[in-house]
């Protein structure tokens, strides 16, 4: 009896580096783009300026170009991190049953009322703990 070996399909190497997921790019990526977002909203509303002595960037309209730039690519940056977290999900979201809209309003009701209620007993409850404390105290 002869064993079937199974045949090997040969994957460019391009295509291995680029779908390989390795463990820390998508958090490095992902801190980058903040913090370019961050940048670039500092210099888009003025509060971090770039030196005018500074060649291309310094000119008038040069920063704020450089900065709606790194803003797009910061966003688009945040996406690709974001993207595999949010994929997975869209078809499990279509599996689920949504309540019509009268049941729906009735739930946030009851969730509000019972919020509202909460918020009451722990206000007077922090009241009452200060008064005792209070007393106390002197």
């Amino acid at each position: 009896m002869a064993i079937k070996q199974k045949e090997e399909i040969q994957q460019s190497k391009l295509k291995y580096i680029l779908t390989k997921e390795y463990k820390w790019e998508n958090l490095l990526l992902g801190l980058l783009a903040i913090v370019a977002m961050v940048l670039s909203v500092m210099i888009l509303t003025g509060n971090l300026t770039i030196d005018p002595t500074f060649p291309v960037l310094g000119t008038s309209p040069g920063d704020k170009i450089f900065a709606s730039v790194l803003l797009g690519v910061s966003l688009f940056g945040l996406v690709l991190v974001l993207y595999p977290f949010f994929a997975p999900a869209w078809p499990e979201m279509k599996k689920i049953s949504w309540p019509k809209w009268k049941v729906f309003l009735e739930n946030a009701l009851k969730v509000l009322f019972f919020t509202a209620f909460l918020t009451l007993v722990l206000y007077f409850f922090d009241m009452a703990v200060i008064g005792l404390f209070q007393r106390i105290q002197g």
